[in-house]
């Protein structure tokens, strides 16, 4: 099994990993991996919800024509930063 590229600390609209390796060309492609990393990491300290970030997807194709995987606020936490 192919290791993963390290993942960045959270901090909202930055990529998941440094050099943004985790994009797809397919949107629906980036959503299904958003949610299985959003499944690996339901339970960790720094990387899981709890840390008021999930893994989301950007919402316009970056320069590459490529959807990359970014830090969003988790559901819970998006309540606590409305303007952001």
């Amino acid at each position: 099994m192919p290791a993963a590229p390290p993942l960045q600390v959270p901090r909202l609209g930055d990529p998941i990993t440094r050099w943004g390796e985790l994009s797809y060309v397919k949107r629906t492609s980036s959503e299904r991996q958003a949610q299985l990393w959003n499944d690996v990491l339901s339970d960790d300290p720094v990387f899981g919800p709890t840390s008021g970030f999930v893994v989301g997807v950007v919402p316009l194709r970056d320069r590459d024509g490529r959807y990359p995987l970014v830090w969003v606020y988790a559901p819970s936490a998006q309540s606590d930063h409305p303007h952001d």
